[in-house]
């Protein structure tokens, strides 16, 4: 009988108080594992105060441990790797960015974008480990996963020597997409928005998500009983001066809601509005169709390869044209309407997580036993 191959996974976004982004990746990958593959997980965390919230029944260990060192990246650098040594898997998954220098066993990375080396560090030591400390890990590590052909652009210019190892492994959509959540509709929000239509903003506070830009058409909509449902922001991060006071009443800033309440939000809004100027994969993009809800967004590096039937792709900085592509949108007949959705999702099947799964299991056996 085959054994199973001993996977450790860096599941530190996952050992959160709620699991967001790249969370969301690690945590589908091990919940479409399925035991005919024979792959035996054990999942490192580094804050035993809180729970580790991976899937049922999908890990054989769960290893949370505290390293002290914070500052210097210590957990990561020394403190796993010295775990590795006594548990002995047989190929670790970093699957948020960054690996280790000192690495025991055959290390994969997933490097969602290039985002954290383009963007000014926070400090002198954070640049220090992000340019110099991560290309060292980089070069010692058996492979890269990337999320999208535009990812794999920006990887490759920032470090040509990747160019061999680098694999494309798009995520995929969520069951909950695909089902009617409208009775998880988060119950604040309900009473807030009554029956007003609403459009939905995908982002968050940083400058490239453009919250803004959203605040200002709704302002210039035209529909006095239009409402703005903003997710995204973590607790106190959106910047509530981009409201004008005249919206105060019609622009909502969601609090953090699961993957059910989320579907919801999609499936009663209007249209859903994403700004964003750059994105690794982008999930709103097919989330949003999957949802049978039109997106508006620009094909700015990832999204190109998204656009879809539930699609109104529109030049980034055109202000007149997400005008007149969210008027488009607002009037949109029924029976059009019903035409798109059901091409949308037969087009975002091609987005799967099960077929992820499967690619990284067979780029899992593949680094651990050749290293090619």
């Amino acid at each position: 009988m085959t054994k199973p191959l001993r996977v450790g996974v860096d599941a530190r976004t996952l050992n959160r108080t709620h699991i967001r982004g790249t969370g969301r990746y690690i945590f589908e990958i091990l919940r479409n594992v399925k035991p005919e593959d024979l792959i035996e997980f054990t999942a490192y965390g580094n804050d035993p105060s809180q729970a580790m919230r991976i899937p049922d029944g999908t890990c054989k260990d769960v290893d949370v441990f505290e390293f002290r060192g914070h500052r210097f990246e210590a957990w990561e650098q020394l403190g796993l790797p010295l775990r590795l040594r006594k548990s002995r898997p047989d190929l670790l998954h970093c699957a948020d960015n960054h690996a280790p220098v000192w690495q025991p066993a055959p290390t994969v990375v997933t490097i969602h974008d290039t985002v954290p080396w383009a963007d000014p560090a926070p400090s002198l030591l954070y640049h220090h480990y992000l340019h110099h400390l991560q290309s060292v890990a980089l070069r010692r590590c058996r492979a890269v996963i990337t999320i999208s052909k535009a990812s794999q652009r920006d990887i490759v210019a920032r470090w040509p020597f990747l160019a061999s190892r680098l694999h494309v492994i798009p995520h995929g959509i969520s069951d909950e997409f695909f089902q009617d959540q409208l009775d998880h509709f988060p119950a604040a929000l309900h009473t807030a928005l009554g029956s007003h239509p609403y459009l939905l903003y995908l982002g968050g506070p940083q400058p490239k998500k453009r919250f803004g830009w959203a605040v200002e058409l709704l302002a210039r909509s035209g529909r006095p009983d239009l409402h703005l449902v903003a997710v995204g922001f973590a607790t106190g991060t959106a910047d509530l001066r981009q409201i004008p006071p005249d919206l105060a009443g019609r622009v909502h800033i969601a609090p953090f809601v699961n993957e059910s309440e989320l579907v919801a939000l999609y499936q009663r809004a209007s249209g859903a509005i994403y700004p964003t100027l750059y994105e690794g994969f982008g999930f709103p993009a097919v989330e949003a169709q999957a949802a049978g809800t039109p997106i508006l967004f620009s094909p700015v590096s990832s999204l190109e390869e998204l656009v879809g039937p539930l699609t109104w792709s529109i030049p980034p900085h055109d202000f007149a044209r997400w005008q007149a592509a969210l008027d488009e949108v607002l009037s949109l007949p029924v029976t059009a309407k019903a035409n798109k959705v059901e091409q949308a999702r037969h087009w975002v099947q091609r987005f799967s997580w099960r077929e992820s799964a499967k690619t990284h299991v067979a780029l899992y056996r593949d680094m651990a036993t050749t290293g090619r």
